[in-house]
């Protein structure tokens, strides 16, 4: 072989040397060094939203930028946008506008913790993934033709009133950019698939400071503080209220009058379809062990849900009592923000007793004695 010859093998090889692929574990710490680092980042996010009790698939489009802040508790400014909706939250002012209703909405700053915790905008951006965990790197992974590396962290294994609770959480990162292209929630029940959540995220930009981070508000939008009750609004009524009558049709085309079932006790379970903590309340309510006292009677009020909405999900999902639907008065006349709410009238037509989310003791408490 010729010196040439050795000398052009010997070039290749240090080439070659020199552009090794890197480790999973470098792949995952670049990417997050590059979201952390960046002074300004934007990103859009395609969110594809299952809802296994009605087989449908929502897609809600997101953009998100952030801009480094380190004179803020969070440490970067944002602002999030969808249809007809925004969230920012700049130099600590934390504030949701609504151009359906023309409104902003200023939070205080006792509440800007947990709505930034438990906003989705941050909670599924890159940001919001690298700082949860721990992940750890399940192997390459094609989609589209495309190789990614895929980290896992499980958020949640546990057992929920007898029912097995396993959340996943996969992120794929293109190890040629270094940066997360694709992520996916996977909640199981019993091993059974429940719901998922894809988002693919695009048209990354890292770019240098710029100018201030703002948001524009459109002239002529009102503004009100959060928490701010309007004048008519009722608030969660308490132990010993007359409980405010009602009349409806069920889903039968049964009259349902509130104040006709004195002598007996009255069970409002206030429920929407998006909600989790709901269905397994109803999954509770029909085990085959499970029967009310016999003094109760319970009834399923959704202020929320429309008709069409209500079929499809019964057509899925057995609900054990009659089923109330277009109750938005009632659900304000008894104040109910937040599901699952259970009001147990008593047989005098007071309430008894207020539950504002899911509570495995009163389920218990409402239940027949052996």
């Amino acid at each position: 072989m010729s010196r040439y010859s050795i000398l052009s093998l010997l070039f290749s090889f240090l080439i070659v040397s020199c552009s090794s692929e890197k480790s999973p574990q470098e792949v995952f710490a670049g990417a997050k060094e590059k979201v952390f680092s960046a002074n300004r980042l934007s990103v859009k996010q395609v969110m594809l939203w299952e809802d296994p009790n009605l087989g449908d698939i929502d897609t809600i489009s997101k953009g998100l930028i952030l801009q480094k802040n380190l004179e803020v508790t969070l440490g970067f400014d944002f602002v999030g946008t969808r249809d007809k909706y925004a969230l920012t939250y700049i130099d600590g002012v934390l504030a949701s506008i609504s151009d359906k209703d023309s409104t902003v909405t200023y939070y205080p700053e006792s509440e800007v913790s947990a709505v930034l915790e438990s906003n989705s905008f941050l909670s599924f951006s890159p940001v919001g993934l690298f700082k949860n965990g721990p992940w750890s790197y399940l192997g390459d992974t094609a989609i589209a033709g495309k190789t990614y590396k895929e980290y896992l962290w499980i958020e949640m294994d546990t057992t929920i009133t007898d029912k097995k609770v396993l959340l996943k959480n996969h992120i794929f990162i293109n190890p040629s950019n270094e940066v997360v292209d694709h992520y996916s929630r996977r909640l199981f029940h019993d091993g059974k698939k429940s719901q998922f959540i894809e988002v693919k995220y695009s048209e990354y930009n890292f770019a240098d400071m710029g100018e201030k981070l703002a948001y524009d508000v459109p002239s002529g939008y009102l503004s009100k503080q959060w928490g701010q009750k309007e004048p008519d609004a009722a608030q969660v009524l308490n132990k010993g209220d007359l409980a405010p009558d009602f009349e409806m049709t069920d889903e039968n085309g049964e009259r349902v009058k509130l104040s006709e079932f004195r002598g007996k006790k009255v069970l409002l379970d206030f429920s929407m379809i998006h909600c989790g903590w709901c269905k397994i309340a109803i999954d509770q309510f029909n085990k085959p062990d499970y029967q009310f006292a016999e003094n109760i009677i319970p009834l399923y009020v959704n202020p929320v849900d429309s008709k069409e909405k209500m079929d499809k999900y019964r057509a899925k999902v057995t609900i054990p009592f009659p089923v109330l639907i277009n109750a938005g008065e009632v659900g304000k006349a008894y104040g109910v923000t937040g599901y699952p709410t259970f009001y147990l009238i008593d047989e005098n037509g007071k309430v008894e007793d207020v539950v504002v989310g899911f509570s495995d003791e009163k389920i218990l408490e409402w239940k027949k004695g052996d």
